[in-house]
């Protein structure tokens, strides 16, 4: 399943509107957030129609799951939006990963805790508020709740690191290196961050992460956590994928659209996440060129000084290399 999607779901007391674009979309929060009351709605639109006193209005078929075969139901479902709530315990389950994993379906789950069986986008996790503005026309509409992106990374002020800590081992770590003055470490793979980040943090000033980020939403509550409870400066720098950096940088011919619209490119029967169809394009785009990637290691032809250049000018202003 490929493409965007708006949802429009509401009854007379109220109202959500939203999009998703990726195989997994995750919404967190508190009780009394409003996220049980959107599953609600769309299940009684499923059971009952317009009859429910529900309008749902999507280009696709949503649908909240509530069966006992959660498993032949994904199996047989397709091309449909699917929301699962946290009361059904099976989605922290293996078995649960595997259902999902290259359906040709899109996921939204209401589950407050991290899904660390799963590959998801930082930038799909989401909270429900009350819209600011809603409660001036409480008597005349539903009340309205948006969702908004919980976690935005970057601090406002410029950022010069006195050490950097990649999650990636490989070619990633390789390139970084190279563009910071400052030592290069790196984690071992994303749920090792944190861990890296404890040991770093007693013996040196600043502190910049750098991780996949459309494959590291179950492991930043934790690292954010983290940051927090430093007193010396820490900040989690989060693009897409490195390979997404490297398309991104202009060392390569690539179609734009596939970057800016990804979505309509990445579909998630064949990719687990977008940072595997980023991977994969690199991959296909650089064949028989000087610069063929392979994420074991990085082909020195990237490490040159302009490239090295090129690749830096895509992270943001605000991080400085030190160079």
């Amino acid at each position: 399943m490929i493409g965007k999607y708006r949802i429009e779901v509401y009854d007379n007391h109220i109202s959500y509107k939203f999009e998703v674009k990726r195989n997994i979309t995750v919404i967190q929060g508190n009780s009394a957030s409003g996220k049980t009351e959107l599953v609600r709605l769309i299940s009684d639109y499923n059971r009952s129609g317009a009859s429910s006193g529900v309008t749902l209005l999507c280009e696709k078929e949503c649908v909240a799951l509530n069966v006992m075969d959660w498993e032949n139901y994904i199996r047989q479902a397709h091309e449909k939006i699917i929301f699962i709530d946290e009361n059904n315990t099976y989605v922290k389950t293996q078995r649960f990963a595997e259902a999902v994993q290259y359906s040709d379906n899109y996921f939204v789950l209401i589950y407050r805790d991290s899904l660390h069986q799963l590959s998801y986008s930082v930038d799909e996790i989401y909270g429900i508020r009350e819209a600011r503005d809603s409660q001036k026309y409480v008597n005349i509409r539903p009340v309205y709740n948006e969702l908004y992106k919980l976690y935005n990374l970057m601090k406002p002020g410029p950022v010069r690191p006195d050490l950097v800590i990649t999650e990636d081992t490989n070619a990633g770590y390789e390139c970084f290196k190279a563009i910071f003055s400052c030592p290069c470490v790196f984690a071992g793979g994303k749920t090792k961050v944190a861990k890296w980040m404890s040991e770093a943090g007693k013996e040196v000033g600043k502190i910049l992460i750098i991780v996949d980020g459309a494959a590291f939403g179950a492991d930043i509550q934790e690292v954010m956590r983290k940051i927090r409870s430093f007193n010396t400066d820490c900040v989690l720098y989060a693009p897409e994928s490195f390979e997404f950096l490297l398309l991104k940088s202009g060392i390569l011919d690539v179609n734009e659209d596939v970057l800016e619209h990804t979505y309509q490119y990445a579909d998630s029967k064949t990719y687990l996440s977008w940072e595997r169809f980023y991977t994969a394009y690199l991959i296909e785009k650089s064949e028989n060129t000087i610069y063929h990637y392979k994420k074991e290691k990085l082909n020195q032809a990237y490490l040159s000084k302009r490239n090295l250049k090129m690749i830096a000018a895509q992270m943001p202003e605000l991080i400085e290399t030190g160079q």
